[in-house]
């Protein structure tokens, strides 16, 4: 079941980002756009002649991508039927970087094409070129102190009643206290709010466009495109604390792997609904402003495919995307650089994590036992139990009647093993295949839980009556 579960979760991030992607990148009507492929729109291209050709190049780049959409969609909803923890992992994981990769490579030919455009029509390059309104410059802001501080308080407070019932001063029936499982899941919750709220206020306070010689005109478009990023900040915030409350709710009272499942479905559904909401109210933003704009910026030069900015004279670390939504770093600077050397290394990192995640899957668990010991192996001997340890050992056949929360370890369909809370109790310690009904049960002298079982319901009894 648990199978189906990531397989949805993984459809859910991915398909509607992929079609958020195709209608903001490959827009039906491109001349209310301020940017076509990532050059800037100018009105040369809503020439009669000139126009005909830009509208051929951009329908042919939409067609292309509603395929490619269309293909990743099928794709996506065929590997919510893989098995196994490793291959859906793997398989996702890649997919995913390479649908990424595939839907925006229609936008990297209609950029080289229209640089072609752009050079047919001897348009001066003025590489780098910015203009600064020096009555608005840094003067126009939306996102205020008091909208942020809110949400990251009640996320604290959150925070606090996981931590209150893990010291034990709250109680609740269902959860175990001493954990720390709650409160580790709460502040990584929260940590992820202020990375919201700090992501938050460097997009309201990057530097403001010039599209007018009138500096009223300025100041309104830079005030409603930062009013419309800092709309979707304060909602993610608060966002964020209602699926932390859920997942509290869901601990304190009585955990469900699918009523977790649920709420991450959720919380990603509304999360691509908002970003869609975004994208809709900054094109209108476009729309509003596009026949008030007397200044063109031309840095298109700066752009590789339109796409990566690069430009050594800028001062700016980050800037606004062309293509997407959000910033991007500018590689021409030096700590874009660095920036862009520790994410290719993260990126190696994941793939290197894959393979030891599929070399754990795929290595079977060993039980046995040697020198009046009791060996649990894999990979290395994870446990070992020695005779003058044990207080309590029975052979049992009922795992499927606990109830087991991985705190740290492994938690595979063919593998649990690691620390985990049993039926609420804290401290155990699980070596199991979780196939096999048949398991051994040891409460060491300091009260210890071991869960372990070998490869087979065979091996597992051979253990047992050798440590009897």
């Amino acid at each position: 079941m648990s199978n189906l579960y990531f397989g949805i979760t993984m459809f859910v991030c991915l398909v509607p980002t992929i079609w958020i992607m195709f209608f903001y990148l490959y827009p039906k009507k491109w001349s209310e756009r301020k940017q076509v492929f990532g050059l800037t729109n100018r009105k040369e291209f809503l020439q009669n002649s000139i126009k005909e050709e830009v509208e051929a190049i951009t329908q042919k780049g939409r067609k292309r991508a509603l395929l490619i959409s269309l293909a990743i969609t099928l794709i996506a909803v065929m590997l919510m039927l893989l098995h196994g923890m490793f291959l859906q992992t793997f398989i996702w994981t890649s997919f995913i970087f390479i649908a990424i990769f595939i839907i925006i490579v229609p936008f990297l030919l209609g950029h080289k094409e229209m640089m072609t455009v752009k050079k047919s029509l001897g348009l001066t390059r003025e590489k780098g070129i910015s203009y600064v309104d020096l009555k608005t410059a840094g003067n126009v802001h939306a996102l205020k102190a008091a909208p942020v501080i809110f949400p990251n308080l009640a996320g604290l407070l959150i925070m606090g009643l996981l931590f209150l019932t893990d010291l034990g001063v709250i109680r609740f029936k269902a959860y175990a206290p001493g954990s720390f499982f709650g409160t580790v899941l709460a502040a990584t919750m929260f940590l992820v709010g202020l990375l919201i709220t700090l992501c938050g206020f460097l997009m309201d306070r990057m530097k403001n466009d010039v599209i007018s010689t009138d500096s009223d005109i300025n100041a309104n478009y830079n005030r409603a495109k930062k009013k419309n990023w800092a709309d979707i900040f304060i909602a993610f915030l608060w966002l964020n604390d209602a699926y932390m409350l859920a997942c509290a709710i869901t601990l304190l009272l009585s955990y469900s792997n699918l009523l977790a499942t649920i709420f991450l479905i959720l919380y990603l559904i509304l999360m691509v609904a908002g970003m869609a909401v975004f994208v809709r109210r900054g094109r209108k933003i476009e729309a509003r402003y596009q026949k008030e704009t007397t200044v063109i910026t031309d840095d298109d030069e700066c752009w590789l495919g339109g796409m990566i900015y690069c430009n050594p004279n800028d001062h700016r670390v980050l800037v606004e995307k062309r293509a997407g939504i959000g910033s991007t770093i500018n590689i021409g600077h030096p700590v874009g650089k660095a920036i862009g050397i520790v994410t290719l290394l993260l990126l190696m990192n994941v793939f290197v994590s894959l393979i030891y995640v599929g070399l754990v899957e795929a290595t079977p668990i060993s039980l046995r036992s040697e020198n009046e010991a009791l060996i649990c192996h894999q990979l290395k001997d994870e446990y070992v139990i020695t005779a003058d340890m044990i207080d309590q050992i029975e052979l049992r056949d009922d795992i499927y009647e606990h109830t087991l929360l991985r705190k740290k370890g492994v938690g595979m369909d063919n593998l649990l093993k690691g620390d985990f809370i049993v039926d609420g109790q804290n401290g155990c310690k699980v070596f199991l295949a979780p196939q096999e009904n048949l398991y051994i049960h040891i409460v060491t002298k300091d009260g210890t839980n071991y869960y372990v079982s070998g490869a087979t319901a065979e091996e597992t009894q051979a253990a047992y009556e050798c440590m009897k």
